[in-house]
């Protein structure tokens, strides 16, 4: 689409001109493309128009925020809306405010309708990322935004999505603050704040009004945040940093005083994402660790397959079970066992913000294969291609480097350029299949891959083509997934169980005995005077579940009820409660809000009864509630 004023050529979907920054002609709501007045439906994807060629009426925003929602969020924001109906809820909740620095002198200079324009466009550069890791955008205020990540959409990882947003936010906007220096000679620059804490969220106003927002502390230290953050950074209390530590690169930035509070907050600087990035989960932190306990069927059927991939049998397992349960705990201490052995170990993850992202799992998948480290760029990886490929590198190179982004010349552009879906497909899976094929000649490989359960179904779809090499070559697929029949990735491992000669073998874990619990327990803290009602509280919150157990003792470790005492763990006094670790609520959250409109009420109900009850008391309560 070219500029009205500049004649600039921009890419399809763009708003503003990448040259000048005049507000480029409204283009189709769903895919960015500009049509003829008139036009009903657009000539790119088919999205229905109105008769001037914008949103059709039964697709007008409802409000401002609206016009900047995808579809697939909008569609989930209001399925967890409506099921809450307004209702105040108790949550853990990531809070991020973005403001414009010095925006109140900027707009003094500026004819109204001016300033306007350069707000309009700055909010869409903050709001992008925002909903591009699913948070929401609860409010505009002037020259900035509140956001939740968390509500009414939970995450169990909510607050790197957060700290991912506001980094995306300070980088992205960088061009559009160069075009509105260039355009009205003012400086533009946006500052982040986040913070992590429990809030009350709900729906609040009057009659004349009202909005989706939340209350309490964590708010206002969020807004503290923001309000000291230096301009083009984004700044983090400390209760947020904990959470993500191990994710990002970090600059302490001390203490701050926040009026209102009698100790100061540690605050930090994210400045990048981690190229290799630590484990959130567990107690690596803590000098802390034990062996997998309460798998040894599972450990042997792992090691077997091994055993059997070296002999040149290939084969698929999958490792099934819930959050926590230990999957990637035991693919970590297979892969440790197997170290110095003639045998190529491979890893891809998906992230549970990857699933509209295509193809992002075969990325990762490739990438590991080839050798490229995460933060390679296109000329090293294109390099660790070719040495993958071999002599096959000249048929199937131009195919997986398109697939990777790897820069092409003129002449392999042309082999890809004019596929179209099923025939490019077709062409990733051909030349897949030839990579995997060429690698085992050296030696085996196992590929694994971690949490199917977020898988992108264009991975799906390509995997579930490339699956059978596994019959003729020595390759082992290793799925670890929750048991989660609906997603993508489940495919897979019903395409797996299906195809002759494949050998497929399915692990499921269940939670750990209560013997198997106490065991980890003396594992990690090795004390031998532990008192028996802390341990009977750890095992009671954690019921089999390896994760809560590793969690609950962390959570003990940073309020120093257990501490270390001349190199050894001791309690430190008698622990008479014990809360959910933050870590924990949005593992549980994001469940929860999985769950029907009926179910939800029904667990609150059994929520507000007890622990534990008879299911008749509750049957009582349904009946009066008309639910029964």
């Amino acid at each position: 689409m070219n500029c009205p004023t500049c004649n600039a050529a921009n890419p399809s979907g763009a708003r503003f001109c990448n040259n000048c920054g005049t507000r480029l002609p409204t283009g189709c709501p769903n895919c960015g493309h500009v049509n003829q007045p008139g036009s009903k439906f657009c000539n790119n994807c088919g999205f229905k128009l109105d008769a001037a060629g914008a949103p059709a009426a039964d697709v007008s925003p409802a409000s401002p925020l609206d016009r900047y929602l995808p579809p697939e969020l909008r569609a989930k924001l209001e399925a967890a809306r409506s099921t809450r109906a307004g209702a105040d809820e108790r949550r853990i909740v990531t809070i991020l405010f973005c403001d414009v620095k010095g925006s109140t002198a900027a707009a003094s200079q500026l004819d109204p309708e001016e300033w306007a324009e350069i707000i309009n466009g700055a909010f869409e550069h903050m709001i992008a990322p925002i909903y591009r890791y699913e948070g929401t955008v609860a409010r505009l205020m002037g020259d900035g935004i509140l956001a939740f990540f968390g509500a009414p959409i939970a995450h169990e990882d909510d607050p790197q999505r957060a700290a991912l947003a506001g980094l995306e936010i300070v980088q992205g906007i960088a061009d559009y603050c160069v075009l509105v220096q260039r355009r009205w000679g003012l400086p533009l620059e946006v500052r982040v704040g986040i913070n992590t804490g429990l809030v009350l969220v709900g729906e609040v106003g009057s009659d004349m009004r009202t909005e989706y927002t939340a209350l309490g502390d964590a708010i206002n230290i969020a807004a503290r945040m923001e309000q000291t953050a230096q301009p083009g950074t984004v700044q983090v209390a400390e209760d947020t940093w904990r959470l993500v530590a191990p994710l990002f690169e970090w600059q302490d930035l001390g203490t701050l005083d926040i009026k209102g509070k009698a100790e100061p907050l540690h605050t930090y600087r994210p400045l990048r994402q981690r190229a290799r990035p630590g484990r959130v989960r567990g107690l690596e932190s803590h000098g802390i660790g034990s062996p997998v306990v309460g798998r040894a069927r599972e450990m042997a059927a792992l090691r077997q397959a091994l055993h059997a991939l070296q002999d040149g049998r290939g084969g698929v397992i999958s490792l099934i079970g819930e959050a926590g349960l230990g999957k990637s705990r035991m693919l970590a201490e297979v892969r440790e066992s197997i170290a110095g052995e003639r045998l190529r170990w491979r890893e891809a993850r998906s992230l549970s913000y990857s699933t509209a992202m295509p193809h992002f799992l075969s990325i990762e998948a490739l990438r590991a294969l080839i050798d490229a480290p995460p933060d390679a760029d296109g000329e090293t990886t294109g390099r660790a291609l070719r040495a993958a490929l071999g002599s096959a590198g000249s048929d199937h190179y131009p195919t997986l480097a398109h697939l990777l982004g790897v820069p092409l010349d003129e002449d392999e552009t042309m082999m890809v350029r004019f596929l179209d879906g099923p025939a490019l497909l077709a062409r990733y899976v051909e030349a897949c299949r030839a990579l995997l094929v060429t690698l085992t000649e050296e030696m085996p490989v196992a590929l694994v891959f971690d949490d199917l359960h977020w898988a992108d179904p264009s991975s799906v779809e390509l995997w579930l083509q490339v699956l059978l090499v596994a019959v003729e070559a020595p390759v082992l697929f290793l799925f670890a997934s929750r048991p989660e029949r609906e997603a993508a990735g489940w495919r897979l491992l019903d395409h797996a169980r299906e195809l002759p000669g494949l050998g497929a073998l399915e692990l499921h874990l269940s939670p750990l005995t209560e013997a198997d619990s106490l065991q980890l327990v003396t594992n990690l803290l090795e004390i031998d005077a532990l008192p028996e009602g802390t341990r009977t509280r750890i095992l009671a919150k954690a019921e089999g579940n390896p994760f809560f157990v590793e969690e609950v003792i962390r959570m003990l470790i940073d309020e120093e009820l257990i501490v270390r005492r001349d190199g050894n763990w001791t309690v430190a006094r008698e622990i008479e409660s014990l809360d959910i670790p933050d870590t924990l609520n949005g593992v549980l959250a994001a469940r929860i809000d999985r769950l029907s409109d009926e179910a939800r009420h029904v667990l609150q109900i059994a929520a507000v009864i007890g622990r534990q009850f008879y299911t008749r008391v509750l049957e009582n309560v349904l009946t009066e509630e008309g639910l029964a």
